[in-house]
């Protein structure tokens, strides 16, 4: 017997997102001529269709489009269109929520991981995963052994100028060096010259991952560490296979899973070497986690902390763990990065919102690290007075 309460608030589900689906076709018709209308109406359709909460959070979802629609000019820049529609995304409070123009590089970084393929959607990348707090930019991350890291700059180094111009992440040219000013103190400004490398996001990330491999000295231990910067293509993983082999083969005392930053897509596969082989099975095993571990290797990190494979060393993980599709728009000018469906990680419990906490808490440096890794440092102490 159908309950009539439930029925009824169907029906009515059903309804708004008929008025909703009418009110942005009538608007399109009456935006003919503004193609900035035309964009955020086809951007909030596809939204309006594939969102993966179907209550989209409880909002009066066709009230709150026409909200942020009615801020829309038809002389926006891309960028600016671009921030009004995260402004209406970030109402629905879901990761793998958002829309990424040309100018960025999450944009490309996207298109990347997506194509599958490593040589496509190539950018002059030099290693540095920029962000913007407060208006000024920060390198929260340095891949291993990139043009950057190896021109000494280090996480937490402040952004200024590049080429005499404000810093702009896609700003480095690969036919001739760029100079980049930074500051690694409060006061102090340092000019270096970088070049790029054209390469694709994920391209970047699997070499850095393959750099990042070494082992470290701590006292009488040696520690074999790597740094597993994604989990969006096979060869993350045999990577990943190929440096546990070789720490299992060197008799490491301990080994160092780094899965801060990059992007997810790990799934338990890459696990299943640190815990099924034998001659790694007496080897102490320490994970660094922090708000850069996102999706898939939060999965693999609460894994490891609910079967107490591994010591989680750091801070509380993203909690981003909606499943997500990209859409392009115009032409691709635009890319939609939607949630399209959510998974509760078995044995874990909900991750989305929430995250992964760690065994031992370590905040990370995010400001003026002068070259220091809390975080590194910590797991490395514990594992020498263990």
């Amino acid at each position: 017997m159908i309950n009539p309460a439930i029925a009824w608030s169907e029906m009515r589900r059903r309804y708004k997102l008929i008025i909703c689906a009418l009110m942005l076709g009538a608007a399109a018709v009456r935006a003919e001529d503004c193609a900035r209308l035309q964009e955020f109406d086809e951007i909030a359709q596809t939204v309006t269709e594939r969102f993966y909460d179907r209550t989209f959070r409880g909002l009066d979802w066709s009230s709150t489009v026409a909200r942020y629609r009615s801020s829309v000019a038809c002389d926006f820049k891309e960028r600016e269109l671009a921030a009004v529609l995260n402004s209406l995304l970030a109402e629905l409070k879901a990761s793998h929520t958002a829309v990424y123009t040309q100018d960025q590089l999450d944009y490309w970084a996207l298109q990347s991981i997506f194509a599958f393929d490593l040589e496509k959607y190539q950018v002059p990348f030099v290693g540095i995963w920029p962000v913007q707090v407060a208006g000024e930019w920060v390198a929260k991350y340095v891949l291993d052994h990139s043009p950057a890291a190896e021109a000494g700059v280090s996480p937490g180094d402040k952004l200024i100028r590049l080429d005499g111009r404000p810093f702009e992440p896609l700003g480095f040219k690969t036919d001739a060096d760029s100079i980049l000013v930074f500051s690694p103190a409060p006061g102090v400004e340092r000019a270096v010259r970088i070049r790029a490398i054209n390469q694709s996001v994920s391209a970047a990330l699997l070499e850095a991952t393959r750099k990042s491999e070494r082992v470290i000295r701590v006292g009488t231990r040696s520690v074999g560490y790597v740094h597993l910067w994604s989990g969006t293509h096979p060869l993350f993983l045999e990577s990943l296979d190929a440096a546990l082999d070789r720490f299992a083969a060197r008799g490491v005392d301990a080994i160092l899973l780094d899965l801060r930053g990059g992007f997810g897509g790990a799934s338990l596969e890459y696990i299943e070497y640190l815990q099924s082989d034998p001659r790694l099975e007496r080897v102490r095993k320490y994970a660094l986690i922090d708000d850069g571990v996102r999706s898939g290797k939060e999965w693999v990190a609460g894994t490891l902390k609910n079967e107490r494979s591994a010591t989680l060393v750091g801070s509380r993980t993203a909690g981003a763990f909606l499943a997500a599709s990209p859409f392009g728009f115009a032409d691709d000018k635009y890319l939609l990065y939607l949630a399209v469906s959510s998974f509760d990680a078995p044995g874990i419990g909900p991750i989305e919102g929430i995250g992964v906490e760690p065994d031992v808490p370590v905040a990370p440096c995010r400001s003026y690290c002068a070259g220091r890794d809390p975080q590194l440092e910590a797991a490395l102490k514990l594992i020498d007075e263990s």
